[in-house]
């Protein structure tokens, strides 16, 4: 009896099959297309999606009005359904790499697309979004995510002859321990960068110490584990798309001109 090859059955030609990815992407845009319009009428619930990684909403917020949020993470199944059609396009094409690597610009998309939503998905589990932390001068805050603590270490409004803020000089440090990690002053739009942690000073407020005014910084930290993966897929793409480009108009120029479908 003939021993029948994985890529040989009609489950992986159903896993690599254009009409599958069709479908899977159409039915994750109307979806969300169709899901978005709740937003506006529902500021309250959709809100904090910016203020938290999507993980931890979908388990504290989402749970609570499955009725208005079942939308999110079925379109999450479908996006994610797409990416495994695409890694199955992607190494079914490097088994015949020899005789398809013209090609070879249509499959990095594919494999930057799969980067770039793993990067995603990662940063949406493992990542940080903090907004409004307060500080004052010698305060710190423990990241416990990545080890370390956010200190400010000097804080300086700039204002202008009227009072309006100008900048805000910030120092901030990053301690392991009591090992210095790293040290940076940081403006309004020079932030703290680490190791994929962003840390932006928004804002400042004063309070009372004393009977005497101290000012204190407003922070807003991120932090996005899988940022480098991101970055690396969104290369793949660009030069698949670019290589793809070089190689539709080289065809047209030779008089091999391909067909769209």
């Amino acid at each position: 009896m003939t021993k029948i090859s994985l890529f040989d059955t009609r489950i992986w030609k159903l896993c690599c099959s254009l009409k599958l990815a069709i479908v899977l992407a159409s039915a994750a845009t109307l979806l969300a297309v169709g899901g978005s319009v709740l937003m506006p009428f529902n500021s309250q619930l959709f809100g904090s999606l910016d203020s938290m990684p999507l993980g931890l909403w979908l388990k504290q917020v989402a749970t609570r009005q499955l009725t208005l949020t079942w939308w999110i993470p079925v379109g999450g199944i479908l996006v994610t359904l797409l990416a495994v059609n695409s890694l199955c396009c992607f190494i079914d094409w490097l088994r015949v790499i020899k005789s398809r690597w013209r090609k070879g610009g249509e499959y990095l998309i594919h494999l930057g697309f799969v980067l770039i939503l793993v990067a995603f998905w990662w940063g949406s589990q493992a990542g940080i979004r903090s907004e409004n932390n307060t500080l004052l001068v010698g305060q710190s805050i423990p990241l416990s995510k990545l080890g370390v603590r956010l200190t400010l270490e000097a804080f300086e409004p700039v204002l202008a002859p009227s009072g309006r803020p100008m900048e805000m000089l910030t120092t901030l440090a990053l301690y392991r321990g009591e090992e210095l990690v790293k040290r940076v002053q940081t403006r309004s739009n020079e932030p703290l960068l680490w190791e994929g942690l962003v840390v932006i000073p928004t804002s400042y407020g004063q309070t009372l110490r004393g009977g005497s005014p101290i000012p204190y910084s407003i922070l807003t930290i991120n932090y996005d584990p899988g940022a480098r993966l991101a970055f690396a897929g969104s290369l793949a793409m660009g030069c698949g798309v670019l290589l793809t480009l070089v190689s539709f108009y080289r065809k047209r120029a030779h008089g091999d001109r391909p067909e769209i479908v």
